[in-house]
This record gives structure tokens, C-alpha cells and sequence, in this order.
């Protein structure tokens, strides 16, 4: 997709024509071995395509005992998949010639398009506009092609052939905008016995991305999970749906979501033309469907693996069986860091313990077997399956020393006979690093359904991801908040409330805010102090004084009338002198509110994800940490309040230093209002209510500070 338009879908029968194909078309083929075109149809044979190969060559007449024509015109209406193999000067022609065709698709190869800006984006701009034109699946361009393993055949301008055999019967599934990710997963994958079903490469999506091809993967039978590498998600709308669907069907979708810095965006630009958003919201949103977003290319690979495996881990803490002292050490710190829960053994697990490991170690998770391992293996047997019966268990690592080539193959024989068939995840990491192991380990393990690590941490971050996508599936569908508010009354011509305005908004909403009114004179504010009663807030108002500090616009704990006419006076002068062109509506005179904690609650209109709600610390920590979570607008107050407990800061909200604890069911209310003012205002684009505070539980919350803008049409 370029530039700012919303990215258009094509029909999704056009897609299976282009990923199905009775019929190829390949442009651009030369007899030269090698080349683009020729590699095409010699891999199309290699994995014995059976459909029709249609040859467009401008010097060859037949190829392989196949006839060629000499352009796209001379070949047949009607062709599920032409492939482009023409140098990138060539490929708008060739597409256009071909548009009038009733192409099912387009794959594209070539290079120098929007990754390249200018000239390039118009030129992918062009071929947008014909495929949608057309109603086209155009893939790429910039990209690597696929393959369709369901089907038997891979489009693809390198030679391809069938991928060699795996251990298991496991598959997986792989999309990816990068075509060299989708070598390393498929290597990584098979590297421990696990095939796959589709590996699409999507490149610079000009037509047809990710979202288009996640049904096809999503309701593919043949594989247990979805594999995601992307650099920006360009139709959120469809990516969330279709993860709803992953989600009801118990499928995971584990992504790793490149250009969380500024840096890694503009790489984007220029590698695939994506305009990456915002991380953080992003992150919000795919998370509120159960995808399971990683962080790197290795926990990416991991988490693979281990949900190939077990696609719907058990409930349950972690069980750790190991040779090391150390390692149970520090298997408790890692395991605590990436909040993996260690579980606690029940009676009877103990007492199986006792008798199995030696008498002078303790019979505790994580469970040392000791050296003794060594002249007795069936140790580390008997304690894994210690482990795994008991049903405080969730899941089980072994995390071994081990040792030379072959001991390490005997101990991964022991320790796959400790494999019990419940449901339950067993890893094995081995301590060591690349040190030399003998080839069958990992087979000996895979054939037990056993992930194989080279390190713990590894292991037990994978498990982590892994326990959490299990406890999201029990905790079923997330829900969205069922609360209705009045929209807001945005200035048609663009701009912000004042802080009156914004807080009747937040008010109609049942958003508590300080008592106060809008005085005009002198005289009307102390009539308005007089009834809410000293001490009172001075704060100028008017639509362009969005900073009111800044110009002297705010005046706090005024407790007399004296005091009063002092400071309404000074802030005359001082906002004249900041701002000697701004006509004020008045000065709000506000209660001055009690101590509590500060929570900032603000919402925006992301152009790509739509309304987003941000909750965190307030007050000035907001811009010094940044200690803040974002979630969907229509999140559920039940949802909201787990997110904050998340905040770095989650302690102020609790009983602390004699502190009583924060109404946070208050807050959590509050903070899916003010989604839902953003919701129900479609040319709201910003709300920030910094600080919001929250005083005792019971005692509820105000907005002290208010602002609602909308952008200019």
C-alpha cells in the first residue's frame, strides 16, 4: 500500500486462485540457466506440479518441450497465477497487458518500488491501481513468493525443491513481509521436526498483505499454529478479525512486530515500503485478541516450537527438574522475571519426591537431582514424571549438565521416558551453549513431543508466552465494555474544548469533576467561591489556551475573597503579557480538591488501530516515566483495572506506607467512560485528563484537569 489512502481488499476468491493455481503463467523466461523465469518452472517441476505452464518468452518458442509465446497477449483468458520474472522497468507494461486477462494473480519479484520512494512509490502506486481496477491478487512486488505444501507446488524465482522429510507429523504455518524470515523459521522449525503446510512472503504488499492470507492459514486443518514476522500490520480492522477467528479456534498466532524504534521505522521505509505506526498500540490491540507477541527473532522461534508442540498448555505452574544447584538458583530468579509462575508441589508429590531423589536433598520445585544422576539416570525419569502428575503442575522443564556427547544422548533417553501424555508441556534445555552434542539428541527428544533448548532462560521464556496464551484461552473471549455516553460537541471547525467544555463532556459521561462554574466578572467569582466554599482553583480559559501554566492561567489554594481578587487580577495581567492577542471566555472557579494519587487517563484516534485508551501515572511522573499502559477503547473496566496493576507504579494504588488502598474499580469505570466519550465522538481525536484522582477506595475519583481536541476537517 502507498501512501495515505486505507488500503482497499481484494475478494478473497482471487486470493485462492493466486495460492491454488490450476494454471501458471510464467513472464519473461530464458533458456539461460539460472535465471528468474527458468528457476520458476524448473521448481514448479521439482515438487511436480500438476496444473498447466503457460511460457511467455520474447526469443524462445519452446522451452523443455513446452511451447512459449512471445507476449502476454498470445496467451489464453483465464490464468490462475501469471509470475512476473521481467527486470522492474518492464513490469508495468506486462502488467497491464495482462489486466484485461481474468487473472486470478500477480506475483511480482521485482525490486525499486515504494522501498525506494519517488518514482518508485508512483510506480507501485500504478499497479495498485490496476489490480484493484481489476479485482487482482498482485504479490509484491519486492517479494520472495510461497509455497503451498497442501497443494505440492512453491512460485518462487529461486530453485526450489520438496523440503526433505521431518520427525513428527506436526505443521505449522508462516507468513512473513521479509522472504529471507521465512528460510530461517522453516530451517529453525525443521531444524526440530516440525514441517509446515504455507510459507507466504508478502514483500511490499502493494495489493494483497498478510491480511489477506490469514484466513487461508487460520482454517488451514493441516496446521496447529500461525507464524508472523511483520514490520507494520496496514488493515488493522481485518488483522483483528481474523485473529478473533485464530482465537475462537484455538489456533495461536505468534508475531513479532518489527519498528518499535524510530530507527527500525525508517528501515521499514526503505525495505518494504511500510509506514510504521505507533508500537504501543499495536501492541494493545493484538494483545486484546491472545496473539502472542514476541520480542525477538530467537523468542520468535522459541515460542514457535514450544506451541507447535502444545498449541493449549495446561494449567498449572512450572515444574523444573535439574542436575545444578545453581541452575535451580537462578531458574527461580529467570522464571519470577518473565512472570512464570513455580509451582508448589502438593503432598503426595513430595512424598513421590523423597523416595526418588537422594536423602540429603530437599524435596522441592525446583527439584535437584544431583550429581547421583550420574551412576543412577532413571532419576531424572522418575522426578519428571513426579512432576507431571501432579496437578499443581502446568508444565515441566529439564534443565540438564550435559556432559560429553554421549552422556548427553543417554540422559535425553531418561529423560523422554519421563514424558507422561497429559497435556502438560515437557521442555528440556541442556546447560552449555554450543557445546558438541550428539546428533540423536534432538530426534530422541522430538519423538516424544519434546522441545530441545540450548539454555533455560530460552526455555522458560518460551513457556511463559506459551502458559500465557493457555491461561487466555481458559479465560475465554475478552469483553468489551457495555457503557453508552453522550457524544462530546466538538467545534466544527476543529480545535480544543476549554477545560469547561471538556469536563461537562466528561460529566455527561458520569465522570466525577470538581464542583465549580464559569465567571465572567470579578463579582461572579467570589459569588461562585462562596457556595462551593474556600479554598478554590483559578484557571483561565479559552480554546487556544490549551497550556494554561505556561501563560499564568492557573492559580490553586485560594482560601479568601482577598486572595481571590489578588490572583484574579495577576492572572489577568500575566496572561495578557504571554498572550496579548487572546480573548479569555472567563476564568473557572473551581473546589480545591484533597490529596490523593495522580493517574493520568487520555485517549486517542490512532489513524491506523482507531480509538485507544492510555492509563498511567499522572501528574508530572507522566512525562518523566512514562510508566503508562494502552488498551482498545471499548476495554472492559475489568480489563482496565488488570492493566493497572500492571503500571510499574501499581504499588501507590494499593495499601502502602499507610497509605489506604485506591479506589481502582472507581478508576477503572472512569477510565472505560472516557473510551467511550471517545468512542461515541467520531471527530474526537484526543482526550487527556491529567491528573485524574483517586482517593480511597469507596471514595471514587475526579478529573481535575480536562482537555478534548478534535483535528481541523
Amino acid at each position: 500500500m502507498t501512501g495515505n489512502k486505507k488500503p482497499r481488499a481484494i475478494s478473497r476468491s482471487q486470493v485462492a486462485r493466486l495460492l491454488n493455481p490450476k494454471s501458471v503463467a510464467v513472464i519473461g523466461v530464458s533458456e539461460r540457466p539460472g535465471t528468474a523465469g527458468r528457476n520458476c518452472i524448473q521448481t514448479l517441476d521439482n515438487m511436480g506440479y500438476k496444473g498447466k505452464i503457460h511460457i511467455v518468452s520474447r526469443n524462445l518458442t519452446e522451452l523443455d518441450g513446452r511451447t512459449a509465446v512471445a507476449s502476454v497477449a498470445d496467451l489464453p483468458d483465464g490464468i490462475d497465477l501469471a509470475v512476473l520474472t521481467v527486470p522492474g522497468a518492464g513490469i508495468i507494461e506486462a502488467v497491464e497487458s495482462l489486466a484485461p486477462k481474468k487473472l486470478g494473480g500477480i506475483m511480482c519479484f521485482a525490486s525499486g518500488f515504494a522501498e525506494m520512494g519517488g518514482d518508485g512509490l508512483r510506480n507501485q502506486q500504478r499497479l495498485e491501481d490496476i489490480a484493484h481496477q481489476y479485482d487482482i491478487a498482485f504479490a509484491g512486488p519486492n517479494c520472495l513468493g510461497y509455497t503451498n505444501m497442501n497443494a505440492g507446488h512453491q512460485i518462487t524465482f529461486g530453485l526450489g525443491r520438496m523440503p526433505a522429510p521431518v520427525a513428527t507429523d506436526i505443521k505449522i504455518d508462516i507468513l512473513c513481509q521479509s522472504g529471507g524470515m521465512v528460510g530461517v523459521l522453516r530451517t529453525a522449525a525443521a531444524a526440530e521436526g516440525i514441517g509446515f503446510s504455507y510459507a507466504i512472503t508478502t514483500g511490499n504488499e502493494a495489493v494483497i498483505g498478510i491480511e489477506d492470507y490469514m484466513p487461508f492459514v487460520i482454517e488451514n486443518p493441516e496446521s496447529r499454529l500461525v507464524v508472523m514476522l511483520a514490520e507494520t500490520i496496514r488493515r488493522p480492522d481485518e488483522f483483528m478479525k481474523h485473529a478473533a477467528a485464530a482465537r475462537a479456534k484455538k489456533k495461536p498466532i505468534v508475531l513479532l512486530h518489527l519498528s518499535r524504534s524510530q530507527q527500525s521505522r525508517e528501515a521499514a521505509k526503505s525495505h518494504t515500503g511500510a509506514l510504521a505506526g505507533d508500537y504501543d498500540i499495536m501492541e494493545s490491540f493484538v494483545r486484546s485478541q491472545d496473539v502472542v507477541l514476541v520480542e525477538s527473532l530467537d523468542e520468535l522461534m522459541d515460542v514457535m516450537i514450544t506451541l507447535a508442540h502444545y498449541p493449549a498448555p495446561a494449567k498449572g505452574g512450572l515444574g523444573v527438574v535439574t542436575d545444578s544447584g545453581a541452575c535451580k538458583g537462578f531458574t527461580l530468579d529467570y522464571a519470577d522475571s518473565v512472570n512464570l509462575a513455580i509451582a508448589p508441589l502438593n503432598d503426595q508429590t513430595r512424598k513421590n519426591l523423597r523416595a526418588t531423589v537422594p536423602d540429603f536433598v530437599e524435596a522441592t520445585n525446583p527439584v535437584d537431582v544431583t550429581a547421583q544422576a550420574i551412576f543412577d539416570p532413571t532419576l531424572y525419569t522418575r522426578s519428571i514424571k513426579a512432576l507431571m502428575d501432579d496437578p499443581t503442575v502446568g508444565s515441566v522443564l529439564a534443565s540438564i549438565i550435559s556432559g560429553s556427547p554421549e552422556t548427553g544422548l543417554t540422559r535425553s533417553g531418561y529423560i523422554a521416558e519421563g514424558k507422561v501424555d497429559n497435556g502438560k508441556p515437557l521442555l528440556c534445555a541442556y546447560m552449555g551453549g554450543d557445546q558438541q552434542m550428539d546428533p540423536n539428541v534432538k530426534p530422541t527428544l522430538a519423538k516424544k513431543g519434546i522441545p530441545f533448548f540450548k539454555s533455560p532462560e530460552r526455555a522458560i521464556r518460551a513457556l511463559a508466552r506459551a502458559c500465557q496464551y493457555g491461561e487466555a484461552l481458559r479465560r475465554g473471549a475478552r469483553k468489551k465494555a457495555a457503557i453508552k455516553v453522550p457524544a462530546a460537541k466538538m467545534p466544527k471547525a476543529g480545535g480544543a474544548l476549554t477545560e469547561v467544555q471538556g469536563k461537562a463532556a466528561l460529566k455527561a459521561a458520569g465522570i466525577t469533576v470538581p464542583k465549580g462554574a464559569l465567571a465572567k466578572t470579578l463579582a461572579e467569582a467570589k459569588a461562585i467561591a462562596t457556595k462551593i466554599k474556600y479554598p478554590v482553583v483559578l484557571k483561565a480559559q479559552a480554546a487556544a489556551l490549551t497550556h494554561k501554566s505556561d501563560a499564568g492561567g492557573v492559580a490553586v489554594n485560594i482560601k479568601t475573597a482577598k486572595e481571590l481578587s489578588e490572583a484574579w487580577k495577576k492572572m489577568q495581567a500575566d496572561v495578557k503579557k504571554a498572550r496579548p492577542d487572546l480573548k479569555l471566555d472567563g476564568i473557572l472557579v473551581e473546589k480545591m480538591g484533597k490529596k490523593g494519587v495522580e493517574i493520568v487517563v487520555g485517549a486517542r484516534r490512532d489513524p491506523a488501530w482507531g480509538p485507544t485508551l492510555m492509563i498511567g501515572l499522572g501528574g508530572v511522573f507522566t512525562e518523566a516515566l512514562k510508566d503508562v499502559r494502552f488498551l482498545p477503547a471499548d476495554a472492559h473496566p475489568k480489563t482496565i483495572a488488570d492493566e493497572l496493576m500492571k503500571l510499574r507504579g501499581a504499588k501507590l494504588l494499593g495499601a502502602f506506607r499507610g497509605q489506604e488502598a485506591r479506589d481502582v474499580a472507581a478508576l477503572a469505570d472512569a477510565a472505560a467512560r472516557i473510551g467511550a466519550l471517545m468512542i461515541a465522538t467520531p471527530t474526537l481525536d484526543d482526550i487527556d485528563v491529567n491528573p485524574l484522582i483517586v482517593y480511597a477506595d469507596g471514595e471514587g475519583v475526579v478529573a481535575v484537569d480536562a482537555l478534548l481536541v478534535s483535528e481541523a476537517d
